[in-house]
């Protein structure tokens, strides 16, 4: 039910967050291993798509900024320690063809991901759909509640169902999202035991994002 600039209200403090702490990211990262960073942004990312598994159809406002909050901590690092990782022990004029390569290998991954998680989210709500519906009937003593209400404000047999089955669709895609977010969430920890398999980075290797 958010407008579409509620919704950009509320996706803006994750890239604010994101934009801020880069610098620092950078920073850390001509001390530290980069290892180190990566793992703390999946973590983070993880963190950020577990309470996003929480949410339920009345969440209030803040339960959405916070979860952007935390991914935007998460994007800042990511990309910065990430970069350094893969362009690492490349000889210096060859970091912008790795660097093009890299983000292009990126993108196509991304298309990818988009195709599966919209065959996701569509399948597993109509997973979920069809078990709400099997749960529901006209002698089900809340859905002849819910009925009874909507003809007490003049609704026919007919549009008083029709909005039933519009709430459920909407419950069935939430459950769907947070299918995700738990499968999401698990994965992104996973994902921590192959930066791990990388080796360290030189020190100093933040430079390399600059060709990104």
């Amino acid at each position: 039910g958010y407008t579409a600039t509620w919704a950009g209200l509320l996706a803006a403090p994750g890239g604010v967050i994101a934009v801020l702490i880069s610098p620092f990211a950078a920073r850390f990262l001509a001390k530290f291993d980069a290892r180190w960073l990566t793992s703390m942004a999946f973590v983070a990312f993880a963190v950020s798509y577990y309470m996003r598994a929480q949410l339920t159809a009345d969440a209030a406002v803040i339960d959405f900024v916070i979860p952007q909050l935390i991914q935007g901590l998460a994007m800042g690092t990511f990309f910065v320690a990430i970069l350094t990782i893969m362009l690492d022990g490349i000889e210096p004029q060859r970091v912008p063809s790795a660097s093009g390569l890299a983000i292009f290998l990126r993108t196509i991954a991304a298309s990818f991901a988009t195709s599966i998680t919209t065959t996701f989210w569509d399948r597993r709500e109509a997973f979920h759909q069809a078990h709400l519906a099997t749960g529901s009937s006209v002698y089900d003593p809340q859905t002849q509640q819910a009925l009874n209400h909507m003809h007490s404000l003049g609704m026919s047999d007919g549009a008083a169902l029709a909005a039933l089955n519009k709430q459920m669709v909407s419950q069935a895609y939430l459950l769907s999202s947070l299918d995700y977010f738990w499968i999401s969430s698990w994965l992104t920890l996973a994902m921590i035991a192959l930066v791990w398999l990388a080796r360290r980075p030189a020190s100093g290797g933040a430079g390399h994002v600059a060709p990104d």
